[in-house]
């Protein structure tokens, strides 16, 4: 290494100095002492400027073999934002759809009712498209079509078959007549027979829904109602054989198939 070199040169200078002044002073006499004392300061300034040449070149050597400071910058990093800096983002608004209406139009109501001697019959019909209806015992009873008034569509059609079954029907019938909203159309047609058996909660469910009847009727005696719940029956017809008719200003659809087959 250079520095080592430097050190070897400065040995042989010091060495040569000094095995060069004493010799050249015994061989020599005629060499005063005032001019080796002159050649020792020259030889002693050549030897210091040596000494700093040789520094300078360490701290070179030092500079050059100690690792290079890293003067990239660090990436900056950013704390996510405190609870109070977020801001609240409100949900989308929705517009409210619109309400549902039923067609404009009219539909033309039908409801016959026939006794077991007379017919056997419990139809329902809109602008003369049969309403299709399921239910045990033949369809023994009463038979009852609900319609939705606020949308112009059939919401249950069901039986209740209050000859076989007095007790549990009449109160089955009750029930269902007092969810019926306000307003709503009821389609009422007595099959064989069965109101001869109508108890006092069934009879007021159906005054509740427009009916005029104050007792029970006879056995095989028919009974068709177009009723409105908690307000007057559009139309009410009973007899052996009979038909109720009225005209909605609406338009009702008939489902395809039975809406609700029921007992």
């Amino acid at each position: 290494m250079k520095w080592k070199r430097r050190l070897g040169w400065l040995a042989i200078a010091l060495v040569a100095s000094q095995g060069f002044a004493c010799p050249r002073s015994r061989h020599r006499g005629r060499v005063t002492l005032a001019a080796a004392r002159t050649e020792l300061v020259q030889e002693t300034r050549l030897l210091r400027e040596t000494l700093g040449q040789l520094a300078a070149e360490v701290r070179l050597l030092r500079q050059e073999l100690s690792p290079e400071p890293d003067t990239e910058e660090s990436p900056k990093t950013v704390d996510p934002p405190t609870p109070a800096e977020r801001q609240p983002v409100d949900p989308p608004t929705v517009a409210p759809g619109p309400a549902r209406k039923p067609p404009v139009g009219t539909t033309l109501v039908k409801v016959v009712s026939a006794g077991g001697d007379a017919g056997d019959l419990a139809d329902f019909f809109l602008e003369d498209v049969e309403v299709p209806i399921n239910g045990m015992a033949n369809r023994r009873g009463l038979n009852v079509v609900v319609i939705d008034t606020s949308a112009g569509h059939i919401l249950s059609a069901k039986t209740y078959d209050i000859w076989g079954n007095p007790q549990e029907e009449n109160r089955r019938f009750a029930k269902d007549m007092r969810i019926v909203d306000e307003d709503d159309i009821i389609l009422v047609a007595l099959k064989d027979s069965g109101l001869e058996n109508l108890d006092g909660e069934a009879l007021h469910a159906l005054q509740s829904i427009g009916s005029s009847l104050e007792s029970r009727l006879g056995f095989r005696q028919g009974y068709a109602l177009i009723g409105v719940k908690d307000g007057e029956a559009l139309a009410e017809r009973k007899g052996r054989m009979v038909m109720a008719e009225a005209k909605l200003n609406f338009v009702v659809r008939p489902p395809q198939s039975p809406v609700r087959a029921a007992r």
